[in-house]
């Protein structure tokens, strides 16, 4: 009675091990920028409670439909952008060097219709 009472915790405790660890994999989402646009998308830091993003967007660039958690965006470059959330109608916005937004989460296509490049660091919250 025992050795199966041993036997039953161990694979108790494999069970417990291996399903923490699935848990904290985070998901893949297949419309994450960084999969999506990875041209214009570089991871700049990451840890338990952001994640950053370094994005480029050169003059007539479209990046193709991707998400985005809540969190903010800092621009460091004046540009012109046409932001197209889903299910909704396009709306050109201009984005000022040394401004910055928040943003709820977002399914959306961007295209930069300016002449300058659009660089934003993006600032992702995990919570």
């Amino acid at each position: 009675m025992t050795r199966k009472l041993v036997i039953g915790a161990a694979f108790a405790v494999v069970a417990l091990v291996a399903a923490t660890a699935l848990r904290s994999q985070p998901a893949q989402d297949p419309l994450d920028p960084l999969k999506i646009a990875p041209d214009t998308h570089k991871l700049a830091l990451e840890n338990a409670f952001v994640r950053v993003l370094d994005v480029h967007v050169p003059p007539g660039k479209t990046e193709p439909r991707h998400r985005h958690p809540h969190g903010l965006s800092v621009y460091f470059t004046d540009w012109d952008v046409k932001v197209t959330r889903e299910g909704a109608q396009p709306e050109v916005r201009q984005r000022k060097a040394g401004t910055f937004q928040w943003s709820e989460a977002i399914v959306h296509t961007i295209e930069n219709v300016g002449k300058t490049e659009g660089h934003v660091l993006r600032i992702e919250l995990k919570f």
